[in-house]
């Protein structure tokens, strides 16, 4: 919000020369004659267009006055380049343009943005700020509270969609952790402990029934099926030339992994009818309560999804029984 300007320019012509004619009774009673050609009155009338003048000046601020505020906002070796109306536009701009990172938006908005658009910079895809979190200490201190410490999960950009496999899950490198913290250090706060790192990815098996409506074809189908769930828990390309998941941006940090949302998913598939005993593996026993329970993720975490041929028992209608597709 900015602060109100007073207008000192609040008198007119007509009013300043009414203010002093008004002041004669009280001043002078003996002066009575107030026509325009009595000479006190033309001095009256003198003074009050110098003084409505002179208003207006200093209503205004010099030009030499914008540049020195501009000299003080944009440091001792700013000079003036071009118009000075241009120049006030781009200093507003620049001190509004988003340069501490403060809160975990902040420190998002800067990576994605200005860091991104750095000509040096290796692009990065995703991050995630997690605060009170140090994620470079052991895996039990890394779910401890830890005040003033903030880490950031970051995901860099992959060259081509198809660059990373499910067998090479996108990481940093220490070269891109080290730049990135040099470049966020004077924009942090003086007391935040910064952490950069990797995602940690949890390692699920996958395997269902999917039964197939009548005339659907079975390997065809099978493909699609393992395209399809691959690009749901994709960590950066959600997306096929059929569906799109996580408006194509990859799986959500932290997010748990529902059974209800993959039958859901199995049975949107052209060609499926219904889906049966979904079973989800996890090394970690503390993710899952129960054999048909779902799996919780940390903030820090996604899916490394495990598929292939043998995930999907596809079956088809012969007669009246449902048989299995070798």
């Amino acid at each position: 919000m900015t602060i109100p300007l007073p207008n000192l320019d609040d008198r007119t012509y007509a009013e300043l020369v009414e203010a002093a004619r008004s002041q004669i009774p009280i001043e002078y009673p003996a002066w009575t004659d107030h026509n325009p050609t009595d000479t006190g009155i033309v001095l009256i009338e003198l003074l009050a267009w110098l003084t409505e003048m002179i208003l207006y000046r200093v209503n205004q601020i010099p030009d030499r006055n914008l540049q020195t505020f501009l000299e003080l906002l944009n440091g001792p070796t700013w000079q003036l380049q071009g118009d000075l109306k241009t120049a006030m536009q781009q200093t507003v701009v620049e001190l509004r343009r988003r340069y501490r990172a403060v809160n975990t938006a902040d420190f998002e908005r800067l990576i994605m943005a200005d860091w991104n658009l750095a000509a040096t910079a290796n692009p990065i895809s995703r991050v995630r700020c997690i605060p009170q979190r140090n994620l470079d200490a052991t895996a039990e201190a890394q779910r401890a509270l830890a005040p003033a410490h903030i880490s950031l999960v970051v995901i860099p950009a992959a060259k081509e969609q198809t660059e990373f496999s499910v067998a090479a899950l996108p990481q940093p490198s220490d070269a891109l952790k080290s730049a990135l913290l040099e470049w966020l250090e004077p924009r942090r706060l003086l007391t935040t402990r910064l952490h950069v790192v990797g995602p940690n990815y949890v390692p699920i098996r996958l395997s269902a029934t999917l039964y197939l409506k009548t005339g659907s074809n079975p390997t065809a189908l099978r493909q699609e099926v393992i395209s399809r769930t691959r690009a749901f828990f994709h960590p950066l390309n959600s997306a096929t030339n059929a569906a799109s998941y996580w408006s194509g941006q990859g799986w959500p940090f932290g997010r748990a992994v529902y059974r209800s949302e993959i039958y859901q998913l199995l049975d949107q598939v052209p060609g499926v009818d219904f889906v049966e005993n979904i079973a989800l593996e996890v090394p970690e026993e503390h993710r899952q309560q129960g054999e048909n329970a779902d799996i919780t993720l940390d903030a820090h975490e996604l899916v490394d999804i495990t598929l292939d041929n043998n995930s999907f028992d596809m079956k088809e209608r012969r007669g009246n029984d449902w048989q299995s597709i070798a």
